[in-house]
């Protein structure tokens, strides 16, 4: 369960930021980091306008399948308004605040990318997303307003399914680590 979305100026102001910080941040410097390969299907949850859900689909290509969830309907209609200009059909959406209604065990990466911070019960997210993962699946996290502690505290809380790779940890910015959860025990 996510906060209540934004009303659509709101979002409009969001999407604007969102575009000043994918200049100064490129969110294919940030995808490059995780190692995503062609054929891999990628969850990405929290999408908001499509920031990395659009270069993702292109990197899985055909053989891949990209899911952008959100729970607001104008991030919804603009990642289907991007896809469509760029000519992405692999790309789905999902308007939710928890369900996914994919299938278990079906996902290889899900995306947490700025989210895990507005989750009212994150608990339940991290257990859906948990049981989309595929038995090697990982789940990669990025939050601004959490630290690494905070990051590892809620998931750990949620499930003890999913373990941080601690190898895995990857700066993105001085602040800013990608957080790599893995369900296979090493």
């Amino acid at each position: 369960m996510v906060d209540k979305p934004m009303n659509s100026m709101g979002f409009r102001f969001m999407s604007l930021y969102f575009r000043f910080r994918d200049y100064l941040s490129p969110p294919t410097k940030i995808i490059e980091r995780i190692g995503i390969q062609a054929g891999t299907n990628i969850l990405d949850f929290g999408a908001g306008s499509g920031s990395y859900s659009i270069p993702v689909a292109k990197i899985v290509g055909s053989t891949g399948r990209v899911y952008a969830a959100d729970i607001h309907p104008l991030a919804i209609k603009e990642i289907r308004k991007k896809a469509e200009i760029k000519g992405i059909k692999n790309l789905y959406t999902i308007f939710t605040d928890c369900e996914t209604k994919l299938l278990g065990s079906s996902i290889d990466i899900v995306l947490l990318f700025y989210v895990l911070h507005d989750f009212k019960d994150p608990d339940s997210i991290i257990r859906e997303l948990e049981r989309i993962l595929k038995s090697n699946g990982i789940l990669v996290i990025m939050d601004h307003k959490f630290d690494n502690t905070k990051v590892v505290s809620t998931i750990s809380h949620a499930t003890s399914a999913l373990k941080l790779r601690d190898a895995e940890e990857r700066n993105v910015k001085s602040k800013e680590k990608l957080l790599i959860f893995s369900k296979r025990e090493y």
